[in-house]
């Protein structure tokens, strides 16, 4: 497959909804070390920041910490150049904002300081934009924001709650929305229902469109029951 195929929005959705398989990663990957073409478009440059997010996700998750920052910088620096060419629609917004706000927690305080306030800054604007983009993506992550910014910055956990409690009325069964409700009510000591709630993801039937996600999550649900369980 040539690179200018391969680079087309159309293939690179095709990849995406077979990013839980390792070998059309690789293949995809292979491609990507050549150059992009110049300049690149709107289009390419999201759902590469959008696979750059996935594949930090991955690393995140085989804990090799040091590949999943640099996969949230190769991310973030995608959408970056996508939103200086397009500023007026969702995806380059939301994943400027997800790759950042993770790139952040990893580095110091003084670079998570700045970057953090811009990754929110897009978050925001994404909410405001098309807040069903990317199963409730941006109204899931802006709800992650409010629950852990500190207070005096503007955090509320009650607030966090509401949002969560929108992101699933427009996607009622995504279970990382889930897991991050779950999360919230375990701190606001709801647990009967954080129990009911991580149950609802277990139970869940396969998502063909989150796989990956959905079957890292149920793992995530499994252990906090277990905790829980232990605890009690």
């Amino acid at each position: 497959m040539q690179q200018t195929s391969i680079l087309n929005p159309a293939v690179l959705d095709e990849f995406w909804q077979l990013r839980h398989k390792a070998s059309p990663v690789e293949a995809f990957e292979s491609v990507l070390h050549n150059a992009l073409p110049a300049p690149p478009e709107y289009s390419t440059l999201w759902r590469l920041a959008r696979h750059a997010h996935f594949r930090a996700m991955q690393n995140e998750e085989a804990e090799h910490k040091d590949e999943a920052l640099m996969w949230f910088e190769i991310g973030k620096n995608h959408a970056q150049k996508a939103v200086e060419l397009n500023r007026h629609e969702v995806e380059g917004h939301f994943w400027l904002g997800v790759n950042a706000l993770e790139w952040s927690r990893r580095k110091s305080w003084v670079q998570a300081a700045s970057t953090f306030r811009m990754a929110a800054a897009h978050i925001e604007r994404a909410m405001n934009q098309n807040e069903e983009y990317h199963f409730a993506g941006p109204v899931r992550v802006w709800a992650r924001v409010t629950h852990f910014k500190p207070l005096i910055l503007g955090g509320s956990l009650d607030r966090a709650l509401d949002i969560y409690r929108r992101a699933l009325q427009i996607a009622p069964h995504n279970s990382t929305t889930l897991i991050y409700y779950a999360e919230a009510l375990l701190a606001d000591q709801q647990k009967p229902l954080a129990r009911q709630t991580l149950h609802q993801i277990i139970d869940a039937p396969e998502d063909k469109e989150w796989i990956w996600e959905q079957a890292r999550d149920r793992k995530i649900a499994k252990d906090y029951l277990a905790k829980m369980n232990a605890s009690s």
